[in-house]
């Protein structure tokens, strides 16, 4: 994948999941803003250019991979395949070459799986294991921001590189300010944990107890502002303890893909992991 690549790459995503959304009735999306997209994909390209990858078909991307590792832990940010050319193997070739970069995580992986049947099978088959995951979305309701979370910026970097340690083994280090390059905001609480919340989500959550992980989450759902919703994805069993403030807030639940994972990834809790940077 090169630079150039990022646009029809994001707009290749675009349509890859309005379809499947088409596919699992839901109603449609209308096209995001691409700028944040194309900070996520050029990151990768500049931190992660063995695992970025495309395959075109008359001189058109067809099919994209997007792999990351940091420090041992291998993710999968994306892959996509035009569903003018599924079924054919792209999908195959460039899972392949996804799982090559670092070999595939020398410690562990995490791959975040959406609800396509092939996508499961398919990660099912690489030697994952599998942890069905619900999203919540709506529009909160009564919640106030708990007194010992404020704002962070980039100087708290360090901060979120000692609690990723403590969750998943591993920094996301600039991944982070990536993340805040795509106009998205942190919230910290001081050496235990932090959030990000961008685009009407909450992008990623990790914390060293769940009594500031379950802060953090009420935090988010508190900078909300009034009428607009927020979702909160990727709440598995081992997040149980994100579901208690989710339904208090007045959010919905719904099965929603899966979370596979393979080797050391820590103890991955509290943790609700980013789409991604994982």
């Amino acid at each position: 994948m090169r630079k150039d690549d990022a646009l029809a790459v994001h707009m290749l995503a675009y349509k890859t999941f309005s379809e499947l959304g088409e596919r699992m009735h839901e109603p449609p999306q209308p096209p995001p803003r691409p700028e944040p997209a194309l900070v996520r994909i050029q990151q990768l390209i500049d931190r992660d250019a063995g695992g970025a990858w495309v395959t075109e078909r008359d001189g058109e991307v067809a099919g994209a991979a997007l792999a990351l590792d940091r420090d041992g832990l291998w993710g999968l940010s994306l892959l996509v395949v035009d569903p003018e050319h599924q079924s054919a193997g792209l999908g195959r070739e460039l899972l392949q070459r996804a799982l090559a970069y670092a070999g595939g995580g020398r410690r562990g992986a995490v791959i975040l799986a959406s609800p396509d049947a092939r996508a499961l099978r398919a990660y099912a088959r690489a030697g994952f294991a599998a942890h069905p995951s619900f999203r919540a979305e709506g529009r909160p309701r009564g919640v106030e921001r708990p007194r010992r979370v404020r704002d962070a910026d980039a100087s708290d970097i360090p901060l979120t590189e000692h609690v990723d340690r403590g969750v998943r083994g591993a920094a996301h280090g600039s991944d982070i300010e990536a993340l805040l390059r795509a106009d998205c905001r942190m919230l910290v609480i001081e050496d235990r944990g932090y959030v990000v919340i961008g685009g009407g989500a909450v992008r990623l959550l990790a914390a060293l107890d769940e009594a500031a992980a379950v802060d953090l989450l009420r935090a988010a759902l508190a900078t909300v502002p009034f009428g607009e919703e927020i979702g909160v994805e990727w709440i598995t069993s081992l997040q149980d303890w994100a579901i208690g403030p989710v339904l208090d807030a007045g959010l919905s639940l719904t099965n929603d893909g899966a979370v596979f994972v393979r080797g050391d990834v820590g103890p991955f809790r509290p943790y609700l992991p980013s789409g991604a940077y994982l």
